[in-house]
């Protein structure tokens, strides 16, 4: 890329002079790396140094300000195995990383159905920064694996032969069948980040986003595969506001119907999201969520536009078409954090016709016991039967990505309690993630996807849910979150209890969410 560059203008001082001048064209320039932070929420960002936590993914330089110092007591050689890149080039105002990804883990045999679980994962990720004002990244994974059974149970559940679809992979999407019993997906995003000045950013490409301060979200995370987006940031009032709008596209995993081929394309429909944040100082931060799923197919029309508030980037502009054809979702997210460490926060979800609402209430304590890279995290979640659900004729506005829920992977009708940490010393961790939920219908999991109609027809359930995940390891590498560890999972669903030991050597740059 840089040789490009200089080839079309050999002269540096003369690539320099146009470079400069670019900027100007949009206002000031300015020195900042605005690519987007990583979503894996074991490598968390210190509290007192971001802005506006509850909007992620973070903005780099300007929503927070990433640690890039290498440790002094280190080698150059040491540096580069544990703190950098594969590939790391710097010039002038351009750099360029390159860094392998994979997951390579291997778990226990089935012994009745004759294979061994494990995953098989590999993937690149390319990204840079290509002048103050400019930067983006790609990633591609190539994945194959064999599902612990509550998983393939699940995936088997949202499979339909006839559709083509063979299960799906979480946080990936549709999955087709490798071999007898397992799933083969691929995954691939990226996006380009612009910033004509300090208060302003532009991206689109393909990708994801929390809003929340919690582990989970009942508003839209980053567990739903990536999905085509635009979106606009901009902070005012000496950063004191930050106010994001997101306009995407998404899909349910049923083909459109009376297609010529069995390869149709899916359903779509169109989502959009605007949220308003306003943090007056380090310590306290409220804001406002609204998003919609819109309608962008009829089965008699085809193709058709969504109502006029999805192309509106306002906060507020949804209640215009506040009726039962958009599924509809606001929001409120509060936080305050106590002594730089410890932060509580809360989360309500409202929907716009029903007046049904979820509830999070949690509580984070960053570097317990003055141990870096720690922490402890406890949190409730609960969401109303029927909290996201459409009737019967708008299931295709269902609050869903192919096949995945938008919010928390255990969709509505539920309460959750989980206790998750980690404690670090050098490079070593002791990880844990332990959670109950209990299922209010019988739905158990699946409910977003079952229309208003048969949700008022099912019975109080008591089915409960065990999960507890235990891992030991070693961090690696900084760059790419490489580590080698061991870990143990226990599932009990009512009586039913499964027991996995899973040995892993990955690179930990997204959330699987595999406790559902």
């Amino acid at each position: 890329m840089i040789s490009i560059l200089q080839n079309i203008l050999p002269n540096k001082t003369v690539f320099k002079i146009v470079n400069i001048h670019v900027c100007f064209l949009f206002l000031n320039p300015f020195t900042a790396q605005i690519k987007n932070s990583s979503f894996f929420s074991y490598y968390t960002v210190p509290h007192k140094k971001v802005l506006h936590s509850s909007i992620q993914p973070y903005l780099e330089t300007i929503q927070y300000y990433s640690d890039t110092s290498t440790k002094k007591y280190r080698s150059k050689l040491g540096n580069k195995i544990f703190e950098h890149s594969l590939l790391n080039v710097t010039q002038d105002d351009i750099h360029i990383t390159a860094d392998p990804l994979f997951n390579f883990t291997l778990g226990p045999k089935n012994k009745d159905l004759d294979y061994r679980y494990f995953s098989n994962v590999r993937g690149f990720r390319i990204s840079g920064d290509l002048s103050d004002n400019f930067s983006f990244e790609t990633r591609f994974y190539e994945n194959q694996f064999f599902y612990p059974l509550y998983l393939q149970e699940k995936s088997s559940q949202r499979a339909n032969s006839q559709m083509g679809v063979d299960g799906i992979a979480y946080g990936i999407g549709r999955a087709k069948r490798f071999k007898d019993n397992g799933h083969d997906a691929s995954l691939a995003n990226g996006y380009l980040s612009f910033s004509p000045t300090s208060g302003i950013n532009f991206q689109f490409g393909h990708g994801r986003h929390f809003f929340g301060d919690g582990y989970r979200s009942l508003l839209i995370s980053d567990y739903a595969p990536d999905y085509p987006f635009i979106s606009g940031q901009y902070f005012l009032f000496d950063k004191k506001i930050l106010y994001k709008h997101v306009t995407s596209w998404m899909k349910n995993l049923e083909r459109i119907p009376a297609a010529s081929t069995p390869e149709a394309l899916f359903i779509p429909k169109s989502t959009s999201f605007n949220q308003l944040s306003y943090s007056p100082n380090k310590r306290f931060s409220i804001s406002l969520f609204e998003g919609g799923v819109y309608q962008s197919f009829d089965n008699q029309k085809g193709e058709i536009s969504p109502d006029i508030s999805f192309f509106l980037p306002i906060i507020g502009t949804k209640a215009i078409d506040a009726d039962t054809t958009n599924n509809i979702i606001y929001g409120f997210n509060w936080s305050f954090l106590f002594f730089d460490n410890l932060k509580i926060y809360n989360q309500i979800a409202l929907k716009s016709f029903n007046f049904s609402s979820g509830f999070q209430l949690g509580i984070k304590w960053l570097n317990p016991l003055k141990t870096s890279n720690s922490f402890l995290n406890f949190e409730w979640n609960m969401s109303p039967s029927g909290f996201y659900s459409m009737r019967q004729s708008q299931l295709s506005q269902s609050y869903s990505h192919l096949g995945h829920e938008l919010a928390h992977p255990l969709g509505s009708g539920f309460q959750e309690l989980l206790l998750r940490g980690q404690f670090s010393y050098k490079m070593s961790f002791f990880r844990f993630n332990y959670n109950y939920a209990n299922f209010i219908t019988d739905y158990s999991g699946n409910e977003i996807f079952e229309p208003l109609e048969n949700l008022l027809f099912s019975f109080k359930s008591k089915n409960n849910r065990w999960f507890l995940n235990t891992n030991f390891g070693i961090m690696l590498n900084k760059a790419t979150n490489m580590e080698i560890s061991i870990g143990h999972i226990s599932r009990i669903y009512n009586s039913l209890a499964e027991n996995y030991i899973l040995l892993s050597w990955r690179t930990n740059l997204k959330n699987d969410y595999f406790d559902q």
